[in-house]
């Protein structure tokens, strides 16, 4: 890998950015898309669930209902996520499958997040396999697809997510939050903005983590958009992904 694109910024809903990044894994398996990163945000505010999830036991679907908050199925494993569009940035990166660990890689990909957290001051640390903490609370969470060629991951950092709402609509093991020696869910999760007392610009965020990127690979970051294939296979995709038969099932190649 000598270069990454980087795709500006895009605003959308929930279904059309996770068909994107799914269109983009697939594009590059094909050898029709180059190794790729970009930062986006929803909108509006939806959750994703993770590929192995079910709907009814990690969420409150009439809850969701109640707030206008829609949910999506992700292709990749992991929880479930609220991506605030007032409060949360999700990045997403495809490139060549990583030899080794799983943790391994989670970790190479994550190393940008977690120096620009510390460059504001932060003090963040991996948490394996695919989280990153903040003084013990997570901060950012994410999950890989794997194709034949290339993989995709993706995740969240929460700079200043209403964890109220999150907790609302999450449906939590009171027992398993007892035995993590937490009180409540919010023990357990933050903020870039509660943990230093002042708001987040999100494109000045993003600028940041682009740059670092950038300056932890060694790698140029040449803009660009998705192409004519990437897009049709978009379009395909985010009917899949705007199905009940997706959101409440798990058929990859559906």
């Amino acid at each position: 890998m000598d270069t990454l694109r980087y795709i500006p910024t895009i605003e959308d809903t929930g279904t059309r950015q996770m068909a994107i990044d799914e269109a983009i894994l697939r594009c590059y398996d094909m050898g029709l898309s180059p190794p790729t990163l970009r930062f986006f945000r929803f909108m509006p505010s939806a959750i994703t669930i993770g590929y192995a999830q079910y709907v009814e036991r990690v969420i409150d679907t009439r809850r969701c209902q109640e707030l206008g908050i829609p949910f999506v199925r992700r292709v990749t494993g992991g929880g479930t996520v609220y991506h605030d569009y007032k409060g949360e940035v999700t990045y997403s990166i495809v490139t060549d499958k990583i030899p080794g660990a799983i943790e391994d890689s989670f970790h190479l990909l994550l190393k940008p997040l977690i120096l620009t957290l510390r460059d504001y001051g932060l003090d963040a640390t991996f948490k394996p396999y695919n989280d990153i903490l903040v003084d013990g609370k997570k901060i950012s969470g994410s999950a890989q697809r794997r194709g034949r060629k290339g993989m995709l991951q993706h995740g969240t950092l929460m700079y200043g997510t209403d964890l109220m709402t999150l907790s609302n609509i999450l449906i939590l093991d009171l027992d398993k939050l007892k035995a993590r020696g937490a009180n409540s869910f919010l023990d357990l999760v933050t903020t870039m903005e509660d943990e230093l007392g002042y708001d987040i610009d999100p494109m000045s965020l993003i600028k940041d983590l682009k740059i670092a990127y950038r300056d932890n690979y060694g790698l140029p970051l040449e803009a660009g958009e998705l192409n004519d294939s990437e897009l049709e296979m978009a379009r395909d995709l985010e009917a899949k992904y705007s199905s009940e038969s997706w959101t409440y099932g798990r058929r990859w190649k559906e």
